[in-house]
C-alpha cells in the first residue's frame, strides 16, 4: 500500500466511508426486527481509524452512528483487523469513545487477508438453522489483493449476512493478462477466467472492459450461493482524470431465514 495514503482524505474515500457508515445502522435495524440480540460490523482492512488531517474513516464514522444510537449501541460488535495499523486503529478509537461505550467490546485484529487459516475459517463457518449474528463485511483491500471469491460467497450463505466489496477495477483489468499474477487473478475469478480472458479480446473500450470484470465477479458470487443474489455497483472515478479506477459493490442474497 502507499505509504502516503492515509496523509489526508480524497473525496472518493469520504464518499465509500459515508456509503458504508450509513448503511449500516440501517441494514441493523432491520435485522434487528427479527429479534437478535447481537449484530457484527467487520471491516477487514480497517486501516488507522483516521487520516493524518484528522479526517475520519469508516471505522470511527460508523462507530459514532452506532454509539450515538442507544439500542445500536447494545447490540452491535465492531470488528476491526488490519495487519498494519491494527494497533494505531485502537489508539484512536479510544480516544474517540470510552471503553463502556458498547455493550460488546470492540474487537481488533492483525491477520494478512489471504494468509490466515483462522480468518478463511471464520469467514466460511455455517450457522444452521440459524445465524446467530448477522454482519455486514466491508472488504476494501486497497486494489484486489486477497480476495477470494470461493471464501465470500460462502460468509454470504449464512442469514443476514451482507458485503460491500471495493475493488481496483483498473488494476484487474491489467492483471488479468499478466502471468504474474494468475493466483490472484484464479481466486477472484476460480470459474471463469478462461472464459474472461477470451471475452476481453472483444472489448475494445475500457468501460466495455471494465463491465465485464463486474459481470464475471457477480457469477463467481452467484455460483456459490443457493439463493438469489443481488449486487449494486457504484462507479469510483479517478480524483486526476475521467476514468473509472474503482468500484464497490454491494452483495446481498436473499434466501429465507430458517
Amino acid at each position: 500500500m502507499d505509504n502516503n495514503f492515509f496523509e489526508s482524505q480524497t473525496p472518493s474515500s469520504r464518499t465509500k466511508a459515508e456509503i458504508v457508515s450509513t448503511y449500516f445502522p440501517q441494514y441493523a435495524k432491520i435485522i434487528l426486527r427479527g429479534g437478535q440480540n447481537e449484530i457484527r460490523y467487520l471491516d477487514l482492512f480497517a486501516g488507522p481509524g483516521k487520516y493524518n488531517d484528522q479526517n475520519h474513516s469508516t471505522p470511527l464514522l460508523l462507530a459514532k452512528q452506532c454509539a450515538e444510537d442507544s439500542i445500536l449501541s447494545q447490540k452491535v460488535k465492531l470488528i476491526f483487523n488490519d495487519n498494519e495499523f491494527s494497533e494505531q486503529l485502537r489508539q484512536n478509537f479510544f480516544e474517540c469513545f470510552s471503553t463502556n461505550t458498547f455493550r460488546f467490546k470492540p474487537l481488533f485484529r492483525d491477520r494478512t487477508v489471504g494468509e490466515s487459516p483462522e480468518l478463511d475459517n471464520y469467514l466460511t463457518q455455517q450457522h444452521r438453522p440459524v445465524n446467530p449474528y448477522p454482519t455486514l463485511l466491508f472488504f476494501d483491500p486497497f486494489g484486489y489483493k486477497g480476495i477470494n471469491t470461493k471464501v465470500l460467497s460462502q460468509f454470504l450463505n449464512n442469514w443476514g449476512n451482507e458485503i460491500f466489496l471495493f475493488v481496483n477495477t483498473k488494476r484487474i483489468n491489467a492483471a488479468i493478462d499478466n502471468g504474474k499474477f494468475d493466483e490472484l487473478m484464479e481466486s477472484l475469478f476460480p470459474t471463469t477466467i478462461n472464459q474472461l480472458r477470451r471475452d476481453k479480446k472483444y472489448k475494445a473500450k475500457v468501460n466495455d472492459r471494465l463491465n465485464l470484470i463486474l459481470e464475471n465477479l457477480a457469477t463467481e458470487f452467484k455460483t456459490g450461493i443457493p439463493g438469489t443474489l443481488y449486487d449494486a455497483a457504484f462507479r469510483f472515478i479517478e480524483e486526476d482524470s475521467k476514468g473509472t479506477s474503482h468500484f464497490i459493490i454491494h452483495f446481498l442474497q436473499t434466501s429465507k431465514r430458517l
